[in-house]
This record gives C-alpha cells, structure tokens and sequence, in this order.
C-alpha cells in the first residue's frame, strides 16, 4: 500500500507513503517557522499536490486551515483576512504578487520560489531543508476541534466563516464512503477546485482514505479532460453540473473513449433530470446526485444500489435531514418546506458570529435556507432556495453583496438584479442601474469597477444603465 500511487499530477507520480512523508516535513517546518496549535493559516492555491500536503500538514499539527477561492479580488480577500486574523498564508507566487502583496503582512509560503525581499517569506524548497533536522511532536485532537475555517455566502451581503471540526471531516467523509461505494483500485479524476467543501471531502479526504490514486488536473479544458480520462483509465468522476454538461456539449464519440468510466456524483448545485438522461445515453455514464453545503459538508447522495435522479439522494449514516414549515415543526412525506440538518455533520458555528448562529442553527438543526421535501423512501429533494443566493457554475453568488457593489458605483441611484437560468451555469445575472452623472457611464465602465470590489463570476453579465 505504501508504495502505491496516490497522486498524479502531470508528469509527477507521488506514492502513499511519498505523500505521508512530505506532510510530516511540512508540518515540522510549520512549526519551525512559527506556525503552531490553533494558528489559523490561509490555503489560496489551484489545484496541485501543495494544497494537500498543506491542507494534512496543518492537520497534522493542530493548525486550522482557511481554503479560500484564488478568483476572490484583493478587496474580498482583504476583508477576510481582517475577519480571521491568519498567521500565515499559502500561496503561488503569481497569486502574492498580484493579489496579496498588499493586503497581508503576516508570514507567507509560496510552493514555488519567490524574489521579494521580505523576512517573512518562504518557499516548500526551504521549508524542506528545514524540516531535515528536529523530530516532530505528537498532538492530540478531539472530534470537536476545529480544522478549518470555510468562507460561505448565506444572502446577507458579506462573507460568513464556517468553522469545521475534525468530527465534521470525519463523519463526513465515512458517510461518503459508505454512499459511493469508492474502492481502493479506482482512479479518481479531480476537476473543480479543492477549496470546495464538496471536493476536498469527496475527491480528496475519501479518496485517499480507500487507498484510490487521485489525478489532479489543474485547469478545466474539456479535450484535456477526455484524453486524461483515457490516458488514466479514470474509473471516478466528481464535479458539479456545469462540468459535466460541458464536457457532453464537447464530446465526440469517435474521438475520445471514456468506457473506462464506472460512474460519478454531481453536486455544488442541482442538475435537471433530462441532463442527467443525456449524459448517460450519449456518454455511457451514470451520474448520482448529492447534497450538502460549507456549514454541513456533504450529507446526502443516490446510492448505486438505487438512484433516483430526480432527487438528491439518501442521508449518509449518522446523517439527520427533516423538512420543517415556518414555525420549525417536522411536515409530512411530499410536503414542502426547509430542508433542516443535524447531526455530527454540522459545524461549530460561524467565526465570531453570535447573532447567525442563534439565527441558523436552532435546537441543534442548522437551516439551510432551501426548500426541498422528503418521499415515503426517504429520498430529499431540492425545491428551490429561501436566501438571498444564487449559484453560478457551483458557486454560491451572494445578490446583496452584488447589489452593495454596483450601488457603490460613484453616482448610483438604484441597482436591480434580474436573475436568469442558464443550462451551464445554472444561473446567469442581469442588472439595472440607474446613474446620476453628467458623462455617460458605459457598461464597460461598471464592469471594471466590479471586477475590482468581486470575483469575475459574481459581475452581471449584462448591465443596463440609465440615466437619472
């Protein structure tokens, strides 16, 4: 087992027990430099090996983990960085040069080699060197300790901190074992970014908890995926809808050969029936819908055994999902309220946050906010979203913080958001501003005034602009 492949990365293969060794290297130079029990330490990276020798190696060490989006501007970035106060930040060194140079004076670790003159600055090359002498202490954790902090959008225009404990990782992550039936001998081809809660638990924690070979791709290129998929013989597929509908709008039958494909689970966000129909037909694979979100990790999923597309699938063990009306109480089989969770899936709480967390977790329930209901079989649907929150491509879009933006826009009267469905995005925004202003301001204009205040996928695509 040790010396199987656990990950492949371009041209680079990294066995078990290459991996375990790096991340006990890692974590004796974390400490060496500073970093220690409870620190919190900022993980901006794409997907690549790094991230999760650094993600285990903060484990390792009690350290908490803040995974963050690398499409986040410097202004998003900067906010949360004043919210959670990190010791230290991973990055790349493009990413520092270009977004974080200015916004954070704490220690910072590049994966690769940096030129800036700062004391504070390392690179995994040192950090390597430092970790060739000295021995590793032992640290002790419990199921309620938190291992990291991730940022998520609830509709109130800012974002929120989920603190997740190593039961939370756990518990998820045995739930999701049992659910997909991973076997040691796969090959599990990861896609969407690691940040995510719903990668990280479901491509990363428990494909290396059943002994299965991660192939990491680094960026989402459909004819790259298809050869990777042959190339590798991927057994495994996750990703979210966007990713799969992609890849059936770009598959040719006669160019690439995916048969080496057992099956995949779609989540992030919901993906239609019919797509689900197309996607088996056309390329041969059976998808299964899943369910979860940052505050409770992955909590539900269609067993082989019986998928029923239409749905999001069945609690993992140890998983509590009910529906619940206005006033909180439990409804019927087939009616319609609040999707509630509880369990040991559900985090500790938002970091420093005492009035949302009274507000949603009540009673040991966290409510999140979607509609859904159950069947006699005790499969959940999705019925829809409660807050103020869209996703795009899987990503939640918070629409005050959007509207907060352009209502920011020097001479903005009035913002409105129109929001649209897209098959590949899932949804698509449009807005209406009106401006006070003796030039005409082009939608041009609003757009990088955005683009400097939110990431590329929360701006409108479409801004029309009127003039008061």
């Amino acid at each position: 087992m040790k010396d199987k492949v656990c990950l492949i990365e371009g041209n680079v293969e990294v066995s078990y027990s290459e991996l375990w060794g790096n991340i006990e290297k890692l974590a004796k130079a974390f400490l060496k430099i500073g970093i220690k029990e409870n620190d919190k330490v900022a993980i901006i990276l794409p997907n690549c090996k790094e991230f999760i020798y650094s993600f285990y190696a903060l484990a390792r060490i009690n350290a908490i983990s803040i995974p963050l989006n690398q499409s986040l501007t410097s202004c998003e970035l900067k906010n949360i960085f004043n919210d959670c106060k990190s010791k230290a930040l991973i990055t790349t060194r493009d990413l520092y040069e270009t977004k974080i140079l200015p916004i954070f004076n704490n220690i910072i670790i590049t994966i690769d080699e940096c030129n800036e003159p700062k004391t504070k600055i390392y690179n995994f090359k040192e950090l390597f060197k430092l970790a060739q002498t000295g021995r590793l202490p032992g640290f002790k954790s419990n199921n309620g300790q938190v291992a990291t902090i991730n940022y998520t959008y609830r509709g109130l225009g800012k974002p929120l901190g989920a603190m997740l404990t190593h039961g939370n990782y756990h518990y998820g992550a045995i739930a999701y074992v049992r659910l997909t039936e991973l076997m040691t001998r796969h090959k599990v081809l990861l896609i969407t970014p690691m940040f995510h809660i719903f990668t990280l638990i479901s491509c990363v924690i428990v494909s290396l908890l059943r002994g299965a070979t991660i192939v990491i791709m680094k960026s989402f290129i459909p004819s790259h995926v298809f050869r990777t998929i042959k190339e590798h013989k991927i057994d495994f597929i996750i990703a979210v809808p966007t990713v799969y509908i992609s890849l059936l709008r770009n598959y040719d039958r006669k160019r690439y050969d995916v048969t080496s494909l057992k099956y995949g689970i779609t989540g992030g966000s919901y993906m239609p029936v019919y797509i689900h129909e197309k996607i088996k037909k056309e390329m041969g694979i059976e998808l299964f819908q899943g369910y979860g979100l940052t505050e409770t990790v992955p909590v539900t999923c269609n067993p082989r055994s019986w998928n029923k597309p239409e749905s999001l699938g069945i609690p993992g063990r140890n998983m509590k999902v009910e529906i619940v009306n206005e006033k909180g109480k439990i409804v019927s089989c087939g009616t319609k309220g609040e999707i509630v969770i509880g369990g040991p899936s559900v985090m500790k709480g938002y970091y420093n946050r005492i009035s949302e967390n009274k507000r949603f977790i009540r009673n040991g329930w966290f409510y999140t906010g979607d509609y859904g209901w159950k069947d006699k079989d005790g499969y959940v649907y999705f019925g829809g979203l409660k807050k103020d929150i869209i996703k795009v491509g899987g990503n939640n879009v918070d629409l005050n913080e959007v509207r907060e933006v352009l209502n920011s826009f020097p001479g903005a009267k009035e913002a409105r958001l129109n929001i649209v469905e897209d098959e590949l995005w899932g949804h698509k925004i449009h807005a209406e501003i009106v401006v006070s202003s003796e030039k005409e301001i082009t939608e041009k204009e609003i757009k990088a005034f955005c683009s400097k205040r939110i990431a590329l996928y929360k701006i409108p695509k479409k801004i029309l602009i009127g003039m008061n």
